[in-house]
């Protein structure tokens, strides 16, 4: 018998939808925010990860990911509890492990939910002032409107939320593959190059660097799972959605990452993102297609940064209400509306909660972008820890548990592969925090600290539950 099997989840208490595998998968791509992540990071992998050489760097993080999903898909077929990673963990690892993860996740991803608002708010402003000589306001006033849009959003049903995702998102990605074809059909700067994927550049500058950028450009696939009360048939939904994420993701960025090296030249590709990584993107696309394209995306950004916030609402109310629904948080906050089946109560904490922490952030006048780097870091630096963790909760629950659907193929040597390649991109991570957040090593070891104490919380709140509320320790997990 299963954990599954043996503890079943509150049915009283499952949110209600109708996704498919395109809406799980545009909800999942809309949080990588894809241009964001052309215009912003890649130029930045140019010259701080592994130089020309960073298509091959995608596609070894695509590489790790994937044999990180084999396992984590097989592990949605057999315990079918909503949760994702806090479920997981829990169920492989113990409830200790479990609440500390659950809420280091609800944790980090409410910090990457809210850091987004202050992003949003500068590039809207810049777009209304800069671009359309629109009024001038300070950063927060345009947060505000992405505040609002978004609460009305993730308060109704999810159907709706994945519609807006899709359409946004598939502006994005439209937007990128026109410009990916124009320097194709242009032959780059000098003719197409295959350097950027030959083995004499792969390890250019530093890789190690690189494979860690690259890794947080697939965060957010455990939407998949997290969703899973709100799809269809999920045993089929999961799984295909979570593969042709990171696939798409995969070789999305790898091909758009040599493109551009090859409209930047290779030999110059590197200096010229490091004399201008925020604008270089904006320019070459000037250079290949017109003035209205970069005008483009502009706009473009914005309505993917809305697409991350929206994203980023969607999944810290769900984290709230499973937290909620264990008892862990406030029971309250795991109502689901009769009508739209949403958390709605767990969606108005998340809108209040993201407005409070603002608060403080705006009175204090702290610049903006420095504030959504650093808030940012305790997303990067949790998501691989979860992975990790994760990693070994699929082994140790599927040799207990998988049945039919274990095989020493899928849930010990695709593991093992991910753990290896996850475990150096932590350590990594650990060792360049700074920056990876752009800031002083005293801040990015605050934040580290700050990250470890809120899992040994978890831990610890577990431990005390255990003697003091035994029922409510036994449904850690979604169990």
């Amino acid at each position: 018998m299963t954990l599954a099997e043996s503890a079943p989840v509150d049915t009283e208490r499952r949110l209600h939808g109708n996704l498919g595998v395109m809406h799980l998968f545009f909800s999942v791509m809309a949080w990588n925010a894809p241009l964001v992540i052309v215009v912003g990071i890649i130029p930045v992998m140019f010259f701080v990860g592994n130089g020309v050489g960073t298509p091959f760097v995608f596609l070894v993080a695509g590489l790790i990911i994937l044999a990180f999903a084999v396992g984590f898909t097989r592990m949605a077929r057999v315990l079918p509890n909503p949760g994702a990673f806090y479920a997981y963990i829990t169920a492989g690892l113990g409830r200790e492990a479990g609440l500390g993860a659950g809420l280091l996740a609800l944790a980090m991803y409410f910090c990457a939910y809210t850091g987004t608002f202050a992003f949003g708010g500068v590039v809207l402003g810049s777009l209304v002032h800069d671009t359309m000589h629109g009024p001038s306001a300070p950063w927060w006033v345009w947060a505000l409107a992405f505040w609002a849009f978004v609460g009305i959003l993730g308060y109704l049903s999810i159907d709706l939320s994945a519609k807006v995702l899709m359409y946004f998102l598939a502006a994005e990605v439209l937007v990128i593959l026109v410009f990916d074809l124009l320097i194709a059909g242009q032959g780059g700067a000098s003719g197409l190059s295959v350097a950027p994927i030959a083995p004499e550049h792969w390890f250019d500058g530093s890789f190690g660097i690189g494979l860690m950028f690259a890794i947080g450009m697939f965060g957010g696939f455990e939407i998949t799972a997290l969703f899973r009360d709100e799809v269809r048939d999920p045993n089929r939904t999961v799984p295909r959605a979570t593969y042709a994420v990171v696939v798409f993701a995969m070789l999305f960025y790898a091909v758009t990452s040599f493109l551009l090296v090859n409209a930047l030249g290779v030999d110059d590709a590197v200096a010229a993102a490091a004399a201008d990584p925020a604008g270089i993107v904006s320019v070459t696309m000037e250079q290949f297609g017109n003035k209205f394209l970069a005008d483009l995306v502009i706009v473009l950004v914005n309505t993917s940064t809305l697409a991350v916030i929206l994203a980023g609402h969607n999944i810290v109310s769900r984290y709230a209400f499973n937290l909620s629904a264990d008892r862990i948080l406030p029971v309250g906050l795991s109502g689901v509306h009769a009508r739209h089946g949403s958390p709605h109560r767990a969606s108005v904490a998340a809108s209040l909660g993201a407005l409070v922490v603002s608060i403080p952030v705006v009175i204090s006048g702290v610049d903006p972008i420095l504030y959504y780097a650093a808030i940012l870091g305790i997303l990067s630096i949790g998501f691989l820890f979860m992975l990790l963790l994760t990693d070994v909760a699929v082994v140790r629950y599927m040799k207990k548990n998988g049945g039919d659907h274990s095989s020493v193929w899928a849930t010990v040597v695709c593991p093992a592969i991910a753990f290896v390649g996850l475990l150096s991109c932590l350590i990594l991570a650990v060792l360049n925090f700074d920056l990876i957040i752009g800031g002083s090593r005293s801040l990015a070891n605050t934040i580290l600290v700050l990250t470890a104490a809120i899992f040994l919380a978890g831990v610890a709140m577990a431990m005390v539950l255990k003697r003091s509320r035994p029922e409510v320790y036994a449904k850690i997990g979604r169990q």
